[in-house]
């Protein structure tokens, strides 16, 4: 979209920005945007679409598939007074329910699905211990020693719980 502009709050305007990049990633591929005749003109930043058929850039090389990494931050662009731009919609645009351009903070919602598996696993015996043991091992080869020491201390939290469960302490 061209610098300055921005979508209006038309429901049908709305639709059709879901609908058309939808479609054009069904037809053509999840690098449909990398087409020559689909490539913005500008540099766009997006490690979350790479790989896949007629992939036609670099992919990104060993960039996180998300924004949120603690392996290489994304740096937002600010303005000239140093604030970080957070949308290009004028303030008349503005109503109800508008779509942010990014959020970086998560709650305690953003867990209930891990919890419910947690808890799902803990139903048969041995289950939670064997996924425990596979993460561990999976971990042991992550080459952040601040990402693996995260990891590590999430599973000892674990371990001093079930220790604690089987009366051992």
């Amino acid at each position: 979209m061209v610098p300055g502009w921005a979508p209006s709050a038309d429901p049908m305007l709305q639709a059709r920005m879901f609908s058309y990049p939808d479609a054009a990633r069904y037809r053509v591929g999840t690098n449909y945007q990398m087409l020559p005749t689909n490539r913005a003109k500008s540099h766009v930043y997006s490690p979350y679409e790479r790989d896949g058929s007629m992939n036609f850039g670099t992919n990104y090389g060993d960039d996180p598939n998300y924004v949120g990494s603690m392996l290489k931050p994304v740096e937002f662009k600010t303005s000239k007074s140093g604030k970080r731009v957070q949308t290009t919609v004028s303030e008349h645009e503005k109503w109800v329910g508008e779509v942010s351009s990014y959020t970086s903070g998560f709650g305690p919602e953003d867990f209930e699905q891990a919890t419910a598996l947690w808890e799902v696993i803990g139903r048969d015996h041995g289950h939670q211990d064997r996924f425990v043991g596979n993460v561990a091992a999976m971990v042991s080869g992550v080459h952040s020693d601040k990402l693996r020491e995260q990891v590590y201390d999430s599973l000892e939290a674990y371990r001093r719980e079930r220790v604690t469960e089987l009366g051992m302490i």
